[in-house]
């Protein structure tokens, strides 16, 4: 029970307020310091953030023979003939003499389709039954989709059999035909399926120890059971006249729009589109080129491709037939490589085309510029660091002094309390140092150039700037145009030396590492006593920990003490009081 003044008349609740006030002191002294150490800790992680930007985009940029040693192609009819080289490539050209044939894909265009039992024109949204009626092969039952674990004696067991009169089960995308003959020879493309469920392969089938099987199932009740067709598409893919075959089970209820989805996502690797003005479906290879004249490279199986979409019309594609340097060559895809030249061709033509290799100097020059500006703006922000001004008198606000200043006071405050707390710090120093020894060394590649100021580049003339570089671009362009690959040298090195990328690249690492050991938030360093800062905001939680109890046992015994005098004093006035009583009212 505390009792406040009502005996002495004192306010001692404002008398307490002052005495914790000062008690107070140094576990507000310690918050500053540990409010400061957060403050550092930001900053040191703001400078890795831009120590590993420099070191990621160095290895992104300059680091790279396609950045580096980029060739441009010149084309004389970029109209009919482009091109684009790798950074191997020479100085170097070619003539295409004759562009006679352009690449094109095997097609397949169906006939006009309409409803069987209706004149109401065709949509993508009509639906198969709609189009095939009975034409085709029904099955009855319940596609069912499952992931199955393959047994011993290449075998896997479904949990449902195949409905009755099911040819086909599609196992991993690829199409098996069901044999229900127990005693019949097995083929590759066949399954032997028994009354139990047990789906049996051939023994030199290829099969993961877990498939994908797609199959149609009984129906336990005429409500549940629809009519499933299954079809095949098969596309040429070599010059043995072999086909890669996809199969797929369509629901009578599927439209025209979804077959054409299904085609389109599965991996037959074919483009399916349905023309509403003509009525026709129309696949067509990804691919361009031909690998066999004498057979359609498309074939199909079931009736829906056949029978309901007339797919019969099937035109094989063409390979690119043109005369480079006086040579006659064709090639299946327009666009190919020749001597590490990608050339495309676009149009046919009789008119001669040049095609010129040259080194890509803008595009080089333009990676250089990038990284001399990106390590710019790097020396600018640490030299900010390292010199901006410390303003002593301006420590961390605690709460209670946030409170008797207004917002822009406050923040003007913090402002300065936060400046200069990396101010000749020694580790950027050196860090910085580290970046512009790499930048002044001279590299003994044995290449063209040992040292940046002999493409170009050398750091500025002021001082304050604190080691800054700056381009001639006159001069940085004419090294770039007479040898590329001696740049490339100057930054990577060689087997026997070590390039200023690379150097650069091992100091940036290094710098990133004693900043993270110090600040934390990265290499390993997360936990707080993993890094320097860390271990010391930890002891001064510690610190604050032990103060806030001595705080409150102080707290505690001044209320004790100021309870005690009260009732001392409420004591004395009752005595007082009886004592007057006893002497005047008698």
């Amino acid at each position: 029970m505390r009792l406040s003044g009502l005996s002495s008349g004192l306010d001692i609740d404002q008398m307490m307020k002052d005495l914790m006030q000062a008690e107070r002191m140094p576990v507000n002294k310690l918050e500053k310091q540990k409010t400061e150490l957060g403050w550092k800790m930001d900053n040191y992680r703001d400078i890795n953030l831009k120590l590993r930007a420099l070191h990621t985009s160095m290895f992104d940029s300059i680091m790279r023979a396609s950045s580096m040693q980029r060739r441009s192609v010149l084309s004389s009819n970029q109209a009919v003939v482009s091109a684009t080289a790798s950074s191997n490539v020479g100085n170097t050209s070619f003539t295409i003499n004759e562009v006679k044939q352009l690449a094109t894909s095997t097609t397949a265009i169906g006939r006009p389709i309409s409803k069987q039992n209706s004149s109401e024109p065709v949509s993508n949204q009509t639906s198969i039954k709609e189009l095939a009626g009975d034409e085709i092969d029904w099955v009855s039952g319940r596609k069912e989709r499952a992931s199955v674990q393959v047994g011993e004696g290449k075998t896997i067991s479904l949990t449902q059999p195949l409905a009755e009169g099911a040819t086909h089960i599609l196992v991993q995308g690829k199409a098996y035909e069901v044999v229900a003959d127990q005693d019949a020879p097995l083929q590759q493309n066949q399954v032997r399926l028994d009354d139990s469920g047990t789906v049996t392969f051939h023994e030199d089938v290829s099969l993961s120890s877990q498939v994908q099987v797609e199959y149609i199932a009984k129906a336990e009740n005429e409500e549940q059971a629809q009519r499933y067709t299954f079809s095949s598409l098969s596309v040429m893919a070599n010059e043995k006249g072999e086909f890669h075959t996809t199969s797929f089970f369509f629901n009578e209820a599927d439209t025209i729009q979804s077959v054409v989805t299904t085609v389109n996502q599965s991996k037959a690797n074919v483009s399916a589109f349905f023309d509403d003005h003509n009525k026709k479906l129309v696949l067509t290879n990804k691919d361009t080129g031909t690998f066999n004249t004498s057979v359609d490279e498309f074939a199909f199986s079931g009736g829906l491709f056949t029978s309901a979409f007339g797919l019969d019309e099937v035109t094989n594609g063409q390979n690119a037939i043109f005369t480079i340097n006086g040579l006659d060559t064709e090639r299946r895809s327009n666009t190919f490589a020749i001597s590490g030249m990608s050339i495309t061709l676009k149009d046919v033509s009789t008119q001669p085309i040049t095609l010129t290799a040259s080194t890509d100097v803008d595009s080089i020059y333009e990676t250089i510029t990038s990284f001399v500006k990106e390590y710019n703006e790097l020396v600018d922000f640490m030299n900010g660091k390292v010199n901006e001004r410390y303003y002593r008198d301006y420590d961390p606000l605690t709460d209670e002094e946030r409170d008797a200043l207004s917002e822009t006071e406050a923040k003007r405050w913090d402002e300065r309390a936060q400046s200069g707390l990396l101010r000749n710090d020694s580790l950027l120093q050196t860090s910085m140092n580290q970046m512009r020894n790499n930048v002044y060394k001279v590299i003994p590649t044995g290449g063209s150039f040992t040292h940046l100021s002999q493409i170009g580049i050398t750091t500025t003339r002021d001082y304050a700037d604190g080691g800054k570089l700056e381009i001639n671009e006159d001069k940085l362009r004419e090294a770039i145009e007479n040898d590329p690959e001696g740049i490339f040298t100057l930054f990577n090195g060689n087997q026997e030396t070590e390039g200023i990328a690379q150097s650069m690249r091992r100091d940036l690492q290094q710098s990133m590492s004693a900043i993270a050991r110090r600040a934390g938030g990265s290499e390993g360093f997360h936990e707080l006593h993993q890094f320097t800062i860390g271990q010391q905001t930890r002891t001064i939680d510690q610190q604050l920990e032990n103060f806030e109890r001595r705080l409150e046992q102080k707290e505690s015994r001044y209320w004790r003490q100021f309870t005690a005098m009260e009732r001392a004093m409420q004591m004395a006035n009752q005595q007082s009081e009886s004592l007057f009583n006893l002497l005047y009212n008698n």
